[in-house]
């Protein structure tokens, strides 16, 4: 009986839970480099199409990204340039109809490529 009622708590977990989060490469034992919040409003029956651009200073490798959707919405997160083993990354964010963007996006890089001179 126990095992019936968590497994109906998970399946109506993963029903209502419609956000698409994007994840590539891996966060484990790695730096975070970047955080950034990603916001375009809503327009009626229209989807919204952007570009994220990161480029990294230091020109560090990625090793990891995670665009996490705060708004739990119907959007895509596709990567069109760079990413995982360089040093940049363009995500291209697309909504779905009338939706707003609302992402959250962490970028990380492997902690040994820090250059620790004081």
């Amino acid at each position: 009986m126990k095992y019936l009622l968590v497994l109906v708590c998970v399946v109506l977990c993963v029903c209502f839970n419609e956000g698409k989060d994007f994840t590539f490469g891996t966060r484990a034992n790695n730096l975070l480099i970047s955080t950034e919040k990603v916001k375009y409003r809503s327009l009626p029956l229209i989807r919204r199409d952007k570009d994220y651009i990161y480029k990294d200073p230091k020109e560090r490798i990625i090793k990891g990204i995670i665009a996490r959707d705060l708004s739990r919405t119907d959007t895509e997160v596709t990567i069109t340039e760079g990413g995982i083993g360089a040093s940049n990354v363009t995500l291209h964010l697309q909504s779905g109809r009338g939706e707003e963007l609302n992402y959250l996006i962490l970028i990380f890089s492997n902690s040994r490529d820090i250059n620790y001179n004081f």
